[in-house]
């Protein structure tokens, strides 16, 4: 067996930049061959069809908004001209809730809806949901991603999960009491209302079993608050949307933010009116670029969220990065 030169030196690692520079450059190609959106946006802008040298030459790029892709569906149906391979490879179709825009229709490969679980499924590791986990899913699945996203990442896990979020508050706590579950996600409405049916029957929430509950949707911190007392449980974030799948969440460490998954995205905050950079910090709109889910990524997509952004954060769990 020839094993080399024992002399040779070791390979050299790929630095974490180098190998999110290549994933980029990767998607960038897909977008530039396939997708008459990107290209043509891109050569407007006077861009050449070539790799980028660094992470930094991503800003040369123009933004991208919702209004732009909402445009491009409505000329050329049912998805416009963004995705970047044949109709006939994509095998799973969703749509934003669209509760404050017009709705958007996206749609994933077999292989980018493995992407896109894969992080969900490390959403649920940052907040210490593994596969000895029993999860009831008090989500609504319709036309949106994000329940079908939440599920299938704690699927993707080994978690039993049982979805009941179409069911009524009695048979939700029938559910509660056959299924013993540790986690329950769902809006904060619908969690504080199982809360008080269980109450109603004289039982308190927190004798139930339940140890974490992931926040799905806008809250209060009041809410927050009142549920971790009510249920006796701990709170968890997460945020995502149906253009980008899973984003960021809190981790067991509670560092007063929520973790962006650096290895599938690169962040931007900039001004909301002048697109300008914001420093780590101050409060800026979200700008998102995947580093994967090639046949509808998002490239320089401003999300309309505003965030404060720290960079190379160093959290307590050990993780470092965006926050």
């Amino acid at each position: 067996m020839n094993l080399g030169d024992p002399t040779a030196p070791e390979p050299r690692p790929i630095s974490p930049s180098s190998a999110r520079l290549a994933a980029l450059n990767r998607v960038l190609e897909a977008a530039w061959a396939g997708s008459v959106f990107y290209a043509r946006k891109w050569r407007a802008a006077g861009l050449p069809a070539a790799p980028l040298a660094s992470l930094d030459d991503l800003a040369r790029l123009p933004f991208v908004t919702r209004a732009e892709f909402v445009a491009d569906q409505a000329a050329v149906p049912p998805l416009g001209t963004k995705v970047t391979c044949p109709p006939s490879a994509l095998v799973r179709f969703h749509r934003s809730s669209g509760t404050t825009q017009a709705p958007l229709l996206w749609a994933d490969s077999a292989e980018s809806w493995r992407w896109v679980t894969r992080g969900s499924a490390s959403l649920w590791r940052l907040a210490g949901v593994g596969g000895a986990d029993r999860l009831l899913l008090l989500l609504n699945f319709g036309a949106a991603s994000g329940p079908c996203i939440i599920h299938a990442g704690a699927c993707r896990l080994g978690c039993a999960c049982w979805p009941l979020g179409t069911v009524e508050t009695e048979g939700q706590l029938c559910g509660l009491t056959a299924f013993k579950p540790t986690v329950l996600a769902g809006t904060p409405a619908g969690l504080g209302a199982l809360a008080e049916r269980i109450r109603a029957e004289g039982r308190p929430p927190r004798h139930s079993g339940v140890n974490k509950l992931i926040l799905c949707g806008p809250h209060e911190a009041r809410q927050r608050t009142a549920l971790q007392q009510i249920w006796g449980a701990e709170c968890f974030d997460r945020y995502g949307l149906t253009e980008a799948g899973s984003v960021a969440a809190e981790c067991e460490a509670h560092p007063g933010g929520l973790h962006v998954l650096d290895d599938r995205f690169i962040v931007e905050s900039i001004h909301p009116t002048t697109g300008a950079p914001v420093p780590d910090g101050e409060p800026g709109e979200l700008v998102l670029t995947t580093l994967g889910r090639l046949p509808c990524p998002i490239i320089r997509y401003r999300t309309g969220d505003r965030v404060r952004l720290v960079r190379n954060h160093a959290c307590a769990c050990g993780r470092r990065g965006s926050l």
